[in-house]
């Protein structure tokens, strides 16, 4: 009976959800009948004292965000236009931070040999200048020598090429090929006519450009010989315009920031090594011969830029297998910069840039398109330690700290924690008040070295008159000791004698 009536409720079951179901969708979808409500009273509403009040917090939030986001986007735009229009001064000051951070250590250690700072910045100055260009004279002195035997090459393949015209399946024949050579000849004769002044504007503004270039160079060596010589005092300087208040977080971060782009610069140097390395190897494996080292030193140069610098200048590396070697091997020399461009992006960057520089690889590619647009190739060269900078700065004014143990160290870069509001007190006094409280603080040394030396003088001779009243002492003690015992030989030879005296007196009975 149980059974029956469980298979019977389970018959039902199906039919009774779906009852259900029915039933609320048809109470869900019941519209009442306006036309038969009764009228009532209008809600009574309560207006606030503001009309601020009135607006729903959603819409606040939105507005206000969205007025601070104009605020930022258009201060962001600023100060982007600004920079573009004083280009010839910021990329100068920029190239000088990243060449101080080169020279600095060449700097320091001529210091603590005892050489004078002007002279230490000096030599620094050339010692770095004169490297660079002998590696600029080098790989571009030798690719000038390679030029002509491969324009050489270039024609012998471009005769090749009509040959093969003529002879291979086309089978076109040697009045056609002439024509079509004759027409792309006028062609282009005609082309270079047509934009004759865009080209003489161009050739100006080329000619224009490389006096601005001259000039850059200038202003960026005259910048970096005082970041050497001074640039602890500019720094000073600079955090004593800020208000009180912003002097140490500022000083802090700058702290970090700088850091940053010395971990960045040397990072991005083991890279440009690697990158160059391994691609004049496959470079010289398929036949580059001579300009295997200047292929490698362009390519180090190139490599400071990221992701995109190796590549571009490993082209040139195709180009001259292509025109020395053939089609093949410039396939396989591309093929090397891809697989040397893979362990850079998968294997060193991760490794060398995570503890340098905290950058997603997307923040880099955006900075340097941004960089490339406003300035060109020195904009693609300096966009990344730029936003790297900035990214460090930030990130400790806003409360994270990327390098805690700074906090603690007292032989950091910028003086020990705490110490820059004595640094700028310091910066304020004038060179003779300086003059005499070193004279002072050398009187005083020379006080204490000869207190020191007149304590000791007297310290010696109370020595001395120890040793001597010790050596007195031990000499009395020595002399008592004597009389002492010429006095027990006295007494002994005195009561000898009165023994033997009865005997030996004469006249007296027995």
């Amino acid at each position: 009976m149980e059974k029956k009536t469980r298979q019977t409720t389970s018959k039902e079951s199906p039919r009774n959800w779906l009852r259900e179901v029915r039933a609320l969708r048809t109470i869900t979808h019941q519209h009442p009948n306006l036309d038969e409500v009764e009228p009532i009273a209008p809600p009574k509403v309560i207006h606030g004292s503001n009309a601020a009040d009135e607006v729903a917090w959603r819409v606040r939030v939105a507005a206000a965000w969205a007025w601070r986001l104009i605020v930022i986007t258009v201060a962001v735009a600023g100060i982007t236009w600004g920079i573009s229009k004083v280009t010839v001064a910021f990329i100068p000051i920029a190239l000088a931070l990243l060449l101080t951070l080169l020279l600095e250590p060449v700097h320091f250690q001529l210091q603590k040999w005892h050489v004078n700072k002007t002279l230490s910045a000096a030599i620094s100055l050339i010692l770095g200048l004169g490297l660079l260009t002998l590696a600029i004279w080098l790989a571009v002195s030798q690719l000038a020598h390679g030029i002509p035997a491969l324009v050489k090459k270039a024609g012998g393949g471009f005769d090749k090429l009509i040959a093969w015209l003529s002879d291979g399946p086309l089978a076109l024949q040697q009045t056609e090929i002439d024509k079509y050579v004759g027409e792309f000849t006028s062609q282009l004769a005609g082309l270079l006519e047509r934009y004759s002044s865009s080209i003489a504007s161009s050739a100006w503004s080329v000619t224009s450009s490389v006096v601005s270039v001259f000039a850059m160079i200038l202003i960026a060596l005259f910048c970096l010989f005082f970041f050497l010589k001074d640039g602890r005092q500019i720094w000073v300087w600079l955090m004593r315009m800020l208000p009180v208040s912003f002097r140490e977080p500022v000083h802090e971060a700058g702290i970090r920031g700088w850091i940053t782009l010395k971990g960045y610069i040397k990072a991005q140097a083991m890279v440009a090594c690697v990158d160059a390395v391994f691609i004049s190897i496959g470079a010289g494996v398929l036949g580059a011969g001579s300009m295997t080292i200047p292929l490698a030193m362009l390519i180090f140069l190139g490599s400071f830029i990221p992701i995109v610098g190796a590549f571009t200048t490993g082209t040139i590396a195709v180009l001259v297998i292509l025109l020395d070697q053939g089609l093949i091997k410039a396939l396989i020399m591309l093929g090397v910069i891809l697989a040397v461009q893979q362990i850079e992006g998968n294997v060193l960057q991760p490794l060398l840039m995570s503890s340098a520089v905290s950058l997603h690889p997307l923040a880099v590619l955006l900075s340097i398109t941004v960089g490339t647009y406003f300035a060109g190739i020195m904009g693609a060269l300096l966009a990344v330690p730029i936003v790297a900078f900035i990214n460090t700065v930030m990130l400790y004014l806003t409360g994270h700290d990327t390098m805690p143990r700074l906090a603690g160290k007292h032989d950091r870069i910028g003086g020990p924690p705490g110490t820059i509001h004595a640094q700028i007190k310091a910066s304020y006094e004038r060179p003779e008040e300086i003059l005499t409280k070193e004279a002072l603080a050398k009187a005083a040394a020379d006080k204490e070295e000869q207190a020191a030396v007149a304590s000791a003088a007297a310290e010696a001779a109370r020595s001395e008159a120890v040793e001597a009243r010790k050596k007195a002492d031990a000499a009395a003690g020595a002399s008592e000791s004597v009389g002492a015992a010429r006095a027990a030989n006295g007494e002994g030879s005195a009561e000898a004698g009165a023994k033997e005296s009865p005997a030996e007196t004469p006249g007296k009975p027995e």
